[in-house]
């Protein structure tokens, strides 16, 4: 191998170039490390994150699949870590359960996060909701379904319909690479991940979301449950519609006129019927935090 072979085989720096030049990365003085920059706290997430201790480096994970390890020697490939990781992956199907979801998962504190899924990819059959819990290996994601399938079902709300199962890193990893049985880690793919974990500075603090944040992530679930159609949303609005349903006309038979709900006469040969109502179970609102 020649001089120059040998340092193309190692260039780092090229690697990084897209995320250097988007500024996500900058390189440190002194040591020329490469750092990243500090990440902005979502304000419009449709998440709640109720533990980020595993998976801080996620972003960097992801941008490694997608983005720098096209770029190396090694060709796309799945990060190590995520190969190591193991989600279990719960389907609501409202936003009632949704909320049930929530308060099972804020009183286990484990890695996880729920939330509406917007992705057209994932799975719609049962709702456009989705739980997932982080498991470093597949014992621990087998010993944690067990024990949140006990509390699923048991809570009224909840139940054994609700979808549950342990799957394999990232979804969009399985869609490029499908079968994560066959996965892999390559020499020359641990040759520029150990080179990769050398030269870049991970120091992203692990937080909580704060809570006006998680307000304004229920907010976007109220919202987001009403323009699909789930009208388990009126129980957190006290029954009322979040908007107006419009007067709707039809031509009468005999052209006579009729009154709308509110008591005023249409045009001549037209009417409308009642404003659907919005009425719920129940109007009790979710508790608020504090």
């Amino acid at each position: 191998m020649s001089y120059y072979t040998d340092l193309r085989s190692r260039d780092i720096v090229d690697w990084l170039k897209p995320v250097i030049d988007s500024r996500e990365y900058i390189c440190r003085r002194g040591d020329g490390k490469f750092k990243l920059c500090e990440i902005s706290e979502p304000t419009h997430s449709p998440w709640h994150h109720i533990d980020f201790a595993h998976g801080a480096i996620c972003p960097y994970l992801q941008k490694l699949f997608n983005t720098i390890s096209v770029r190396t020697p090694a060709g796309q490939f799945i990060p190590r870590r995520c190969q190591s990781c193991w989600k279990i992956v719960i389907r609501p199907q409202t936003l009632k359960q949704l909320f049930a979801l929530e308060d099972i998962l804020e009183r286990l504190m484990w890695p996880s996060k729920c939330g509406i899924e917007r992705r057209s990819y994932t799975p719609t059959k049962y709702g456009r909701y989705g739980g997932y819990v982080y498991n470093m290996s597949t014992e621990e994601g087998l010993e944690r379904i067990d024990i949140l399938r006990g509390l699923v079902d048991k809570e009224p709300f909840l139940g054994p319909d609700v979808e549950m199962y342990l799957k394999r890193a990232c979804t969009e990893m399985e869609m490029a690479f499908p079968d994560s049985t066959t996965w892999t880690v390559s020499e020359a793919q641990k040759r520029v991940e150990d080179l990769l974990d050398w030269y870049i500075v991970f120091d992203v603090p692990s937080t909580h979301t704060a809570t006006h944040l998680i307000d304004k992530v229920h907010m976007t679930w109220i919202e987001w449950a009403c323009e699909n159609g789930d009208d388990t949303y009126l129980e957190y609005t006290d029954g009322k519609p979040l908007y107006r349903p419009a007067v709707r006309y039809e031509r009468k038979a005999d052209g006579t006129n009729e009154e709308t709900p509110k008591g005023k006469t249409v045009s001549a040969g037209w009417s409308s019927p009642s404003v659907p109502k919005g009425g719920a179970r129940r109007t009790t609102k979710k508790k608020v935090k504090k």
